[in-house]
């Protein structure tokens, strides 16, 4: 054990024993104030009765003391049914939001009876001005009114796109405020390591979200690893009351989905009570079991034949388990494993309208079609291309919650990660000695990659009066394994093999002429002959090192107006290899402040600065140039958010990224896309953008429900990247204008309509000439019955139709991008799906 993970465990040990106080990510509290609303006096002994609109967690009882005030932690941030009930008062009851790692104050005026008793539905209230991040709250509701991810019920990054920062881009990207990704997921508290770039497979699905919170700025220093945007996702958990959801989906590029979610609660009750069927019990699980197939996986290299060497294979197998140990210990046990085998989509011909920028024939795609058939060139299909990829991510979590009193508890947790991709080929077969001038297909590729975790968090809450305190402490420790093989199958392929790293070559001399000048070929690359008997070499390459962080905080909340979280972050990031490049070994102490300002009680102003540390991609670190640095950042942002009717809010935010060594992730090989991704550092960069997002969300969820996130920004690098080429004006995901909208309808019976839309004005990689970027949409529809057939309540077997990309647009995304070489949108997908809850 580490030095380090030691003084963790020691810390831990000794602040719980001072009774310092832990907060967890997921958890939240709220603090009551009841008065009259007549003459606003307080109002004591006052019951207040909180139910979880999960069903998991019991019925929390409170009562307002002389001040009429009444506090609750240990809340898990989701919304909440109050109900308040007193004699000589109206009843009041409404929906209450949780906001994680902050006291939401909820004020309630009483109404006095006059004359009968009248059930008062209060207004839930949407800004939080306590609350200092800028972030974005998604729920399971939202996932299943609303059809962005309609043609993968699995995708999680689908549900991202068009919500404000986030700009989705090809083979399963988003990227959020100008990074490439560098999102961290944190699940129930835990920060989660990062999985591998160009993963066609799921790290967690979105059928086992309860909630998550997008937040995309204003950090508090407890965040940090990889901080592009943070996922706060809240698990789905067993129910009080057991249930059992089954779906069948079925429909276009031969896509099939089977879904088994059950989950429920046993053992004794964690509290006595007269209504044993209704209690809450000490054990709760939950399990969700899914596959996917289709013949269009990813979006492909051209857009009318899709289905070209394009199947993809998916799965989920996912258990949450909790343990109430006693009233003050609860224990979660999270494992998921999410395998996946997806086919390299082969390039069979473009249009002839783009034979001036290549047609999809030879290296890279660059020939016409008419150039390819003068050289006796074919396309990779026709050439039998058969490359396939395999992604393997599974981790398991185990946090400790311990509650001290009603104002102190601490979490604990350790993880275990695995991140694997594998390329394999059963190409055609390649003679080294007798290389065509030009093919379509470029290398026989095998590669491996892993990347291993095992980690340790604890952290530390104290609330006290109007401060919330919190520390914590984290140690990863990190090990990669990577082999590459890249067997040439044209002269071509073998040039660019030895001019991105000789060591990847069979040994051989590069050609030049009498005169002792390079002897170029049509690339321009020097061209290079191996060796009589010479073979391709396999390059191992051997990665370890940690990364480590502890961070202390203050949330104040001054006075009603004013609240401010404070506090500062250390990082320190250490890799080294068996590459000859040396090794990295950086930290950095980032202050941050995040203020809101109540300017009234349903709008806040909130300003903020962060510095930021994002640590590199372990499995996926250069093989060439300079070793991967961390990214160091300074972040600004400002923004207005007003409530502006009943269920209705508005949020307006500008913010500024002065970035230094910039992470992207591009191909290995430029022009390629077959899989194969590394790390670069640019010297640094800018993101700037403004954000406007509108929603609206009926009482009790019944009714019409809308929302819209417009994003404008520009980001740009600047510099060399660490091989020393000049970085591009533009980062290729950069993307000026993006849009997200969405309306639907629930009706009580559990039918519901939706719709969303997303446009995108043209990522920098998607240009024919110059900068004319061009811009994509997408609609997606969904109609659900609710259940119909053997229908009980809620209960029973109901059908649903979605259809992804309406119109069927199948616009360039990417053309010879750095990233992901030539994609098209995917056509539309018709979908038909069965769906049983009980």
């Amino acid at each position: 054990m580490s030095r380090f993970l030691s003084l963790l465990l020691l810390s831990f040990i000794l602040i719980s024993s001072c009774s310092s106080y832990v907060y967890a990510d997921v958890i939240g509290a709220l603090r009551f104030v009841v008065k009259n609303g007549s003459d606003e006096k307080p109002v004591s002994g006052v019951k207040i009765k909180l139910k979880d609109s999960a069903n998991v967690r019991p019925d929390v009882v409170l009562t307002t003391d002389k001040d009429g005030v009444a506090t609750v932690s240990q809340l898990d941030a989701r919304s909440w049914q109050v109900t308040i009930a007193t004699d000589n008062y109206e009843v009041d009851s409404r929906q209450v939001l949780v906001s994680a790692d902050t006291v939401t104050d909820i004020e309630i005026l009483l109404q006095p009876i006059k004359e009968k008793i009248i059930r008062v539905t209060g207004e839930r209230k949407l800004v939080h001005t306590a609350e200092t991040t800028a972030s974005t709250h998604r729920d399971s509701t939202f996932i299943k009114t609303f059809p962005a991810n309609a043609d993968n019920k699995q995708s999680l990054s689908k549900v991202l796109r068009g919500n404000p920062g986030f700009v989705e881009d090809s083979v399963n990207q988003v990227h959020p405020r100008g990074e490439h990704s560098a999102t961290s997921i944190f699940i129930n508290g835990f920060e989660l390591p990062g999985a591998l770039q160009g993963r066609a497979g799921q790290i967690i699905s979105a059928e086992t979200v309860q909630s998550v919170d997008l937040l995309t700025g204003a950090y508090a220093p407890e965040y940090g690893g990889e901080t592009a945007a943070i996922l706060n996702v809240n698990l789905r958990s067993g129910t009080i009351k057991p249930f059992q959801d089954l779906t069948l989906q079925g429909g276009s590029f031969n896509t099939g989905f089977g879904s088994v979610t059950f989950g429920g609660q046993a053992g004794p009750p964690i509290e006595a009570s007269e209504d044993q069927a209704n209690v809450a019990r000490r054990f709760g699980y939950l399990i969700n079991l899914s596959g996917r197939q289709t013949d269009n996986a990813l979006e492909p290299p051209q857009p009318d034949n899709q289905t070209a060497h394009n199947k993809g294979f998916s799965q989920i197998l996912f258990g949450n388990f909790d343990y109430q140990a006693g009233m003050n210990d609860r224990f979660t046990l999270t494992a998921n494993s999410t395998p996946a085998y997806t086919q390299i989509a082969n390039r069979t011909g473009l249009p002839d309208s783009f034979a001036p920028f290549g047609q999809g024939y030879g290296y890279g795609g660059a020939l016409s079609r008419v150039a390819a058939g003068a050289l006796g060139v074919v396309s990779q299909q026709a050439g039998g291309q058969d490359i396939n990829q395999r992604d393997a991510n599974t981790f398991g979590v185990l946090n400790w919650r311990h509650t001290f009193n009603q104002n102190l508890f601490s979490l604990l947790s350790v993880a275990s990660l695995h991140t694997g991709q594998y390329l394999t080929n059963n190409n055609p077969a390649v003679n080294l000695f007798a290389l065509p001038g030009d093919n379509g297909i470029e290398f026989n590729p095998s590669l491996f990659r892993d990347g291993y975790h095992t980690e340790v968090q604890g952290s530390l809450t104290l609330i006290a009066g109007n401060h919330t305190f919190k520390a914590g402490l984290l140690d990863d420790e990190q090990s990669g394994k990577e082999s590459y093989q890249f067997v040439p199958a044209s002269q071509l392929a073998l040039d660019q093999l030895a001019a991105t790293d000789p060591r990847l070559a069979p040994v051989g001399t590069f050609q030049t002429d009498a005169f002792g000048n390079p002897i170029l070929d049509n690339r321009g690359l020097q061209m290079y002959t191996p060796n009589p008997g010479a073979t391709v070499p396999t390059l191992f390459a051997n990665r370890s090192g940690f990364y480590r962080a502890a961070y202390l905080q203050d949330t104040w909340r001054a006075n009603s107006f004013f609240t401010v979280n404070y506090g500062v972050r250390y990082d320190r990031y250490r890799q080294s290899q068996n590459l000859g490049q040396p090794t990295v070994d950086q930290s950095n102490l980032s202050p941050r402040v995040n203020m809101s300002f109540a300017v009234t009680p349903g709008s806040a102003f909130r300003l903020s600065y962060n510095r930021l540390f994002i640590q590199p991609p372990l499995a996926q670190g250069a093989i060439l140039g300079l070793p991967i640095q961390p990214e160091t950042l300074n972040q600004y942002e400002a923004s207005y958010e007003f409530q502006v009717g009943r269920g209705q809010a508005i949020k307006l935010a500008s913010y500024y990224k002065d970035i230094r060594h910039q992470i992207d992730t591009g191909l290995l090989f430029f022009g390629t896309q077959i899989g194969a991704f590394t790390s670069v550092n640019f010297d640094g960069g800018t993101v700037r953008g403004q954000e406007l997002s509108w929603e609206y969300n009926p009482p009790n969820k019944v009714g019409i429900s809308s929302y819209l996130g417009y994003s404008y920004s520009i980001a740009k690098p600047f510099g060399f990247d660490n091989t020393g080429t000049p970085v591009p004006m533009f980062n290729d995901h950069d993307q000026r204008h993006t849009l997200g909208v969405g309306l639907a309808n629930t009706w009580e019976s559990g039918a519901n309509v939706g719709a969303n839309f997303y446009y995108g004005s043209g990522v920098a990689s998607s240009p024919l000439i110059d900068d004319n970027r061009i811009p994509h949409s997408e609609l997606n529809l969904h109609f659900g019955t609710g259940p119909v057939l053997f229908k009980s309540g809620k209960e029973g077997v109901g059908f649903a139709l979605d259809v992804e990309n309406l119109f069927d647009d199948r616009q360039v995304i990417n053309f010879n991008s750095g990233f992901s070489g030539t994609r098209f949108q995917q056509g539309r997908f018709i979908l038909f799906s069965t769906e049983g809850h009980f």
